[in-house]
């Protein structure tokens, strides 16, 4: 897979006649670049707080902020070459409009990561099912690319429920959040498995309307780099690998603050190879922007970094953002990047 990762947020607009300039932008973009596949985000995230508190699809429990993604995903399919598009949606980052919803809390009531449901509170996963179904009955994919927000660090999370939960494995709340506790990496792996468990779940009832989508997820790139890291994520390649189709690793050196960016790919590749020795089950998504800095990143850079990939072997390679608006990235260095053999 080329993997051109593009943001509905870029195309929405409330002038519909500027939204339809829009869509043909992202296909002219899709011609010149040429990817074969398309991660297409399906929720809403105006604020960039990365939870979806809208949706640019119909369904009961998030408010749709405009019904596009099957009308730009089919002009996609039809006037372009792409063989694969993926809906790019969170697992339990919502923002619904029900009230009192229980949200996953942190032991220090710290805010950290995104606004999530609680997994543990089985009125929050009856809504996670119902958009899910909502969604597969009327927006034909490929495959779903489960965001980022499948985790939760080693403070999380503390509501009753998930206490309750804990409590049942086996893991005393009194001890539980307290990271030198010698059985943490224990308790992040049941944490992993059924947060795991539950993507899994989700994907089965899009397969009910869709039988033959594919699965990935988002990880953060410490999770291959750095096994112990698990206690902070509850993510890890064993447990990925296991349950979905593609690890998508957020193969970032700028958000990672990396200081070696070709051995940060190098081990990268090294690491993943142990759980998938061919790559083939392995998406690498480059950063096009340094949000640390506010910059974008050089074209030819980008360029670089997806030959250096390929020349270790990596098969299915990515970036975001995809912003047609500035074009950027160039064009003709993405392009001559992905058609490198």
């Amino acid at each position: 897979m080329n993997i051109m990762h593009v943001d509905l947020d870029y195309v929405f607009d409330t002038d519909k006649v500027q939204q339809q300039r829009n869509i043909l932008a992202l296909i002219s973009r899709i011609n010149q670049i040429r990817p074969n596949t398309i991660f297409l985000q399906a929720f809403a995230d105006p604020d960039a707080n990365g939870s979806a508190s809208t949706v640019y699809f119909k369904n009961r429990h998030i408010p749709t902020r405009d019904n596009i993604f099957n009308t730009v995903s089919q002009q996609i399919k039809q006037f372009t070459d792409v063989q694969a598009i993926f809906a790019w949606l969170p697992l339990i980052a919502w923002e619904p409009t029900t009230p009192n919803l229980t949200y996953v809390e942190h032991a220090k009531n710290n805010r950290d990561g995104y606004i999530r449901l609680s997994p543990f509170d089985t009125n929050n996963i009856k809504i996670i099912a119902e958009i899910y179904q909502d969604f597969a009955a009327n927006n034909p994919v490929d495959g779903i690319l489960f965001h980022d927000d499948i985790t939760l660090n080693d403070f999380e999370d503390t509501q009753h429920l998930a206490l309750a939960t804990f409590n049942s494995w086996g893991f005393n709340k009194h001890y539980v959040f307290k990271p030198w506790q010698p059985q943490q990496i224990l308790f992040a792996k049941h944490k992993t498995e059924y947060l795991d468990q539950l993507a899994y779940g989700v994907s089965k009832i899009v397969k009910c309307k869709q039988p033959n989508i594919k699965t990935a997820r988002n990880s953060y790139a410490p999770i291959t780099l750095n096994p112990e890291s698990e206690k902070w994520f509850a993510q890890s390649l064993k447990s990925t690998f296991k349950y979905y189709d593609y690890n998508a690793i957020m193969a970032m050196p700028y958000m990672e603050q990396a200081p070696d960016h070709q051995m940060f790919y190098q081990q990268l590749v090294k690491n993943s190879k142990q759980y998938d020795p061919n790559l083939e089950r392995t998406v690498f998504e480059l950063q096009t922007f340094d949000w640390h800095k506010n910059i974008a990143i050089n074209s030819l850079k980008i360029k670089a970094d997806i030959i250096l990939l390929k020349d270790l072997n990596a098969k299915h390679i990515g970036y975001y953002p995809e912003d047609f608006v500035q074009q950027h990235p160039n064009a003709n260095a993405i392009k001559q990047a992905f058609d490198y053999q």
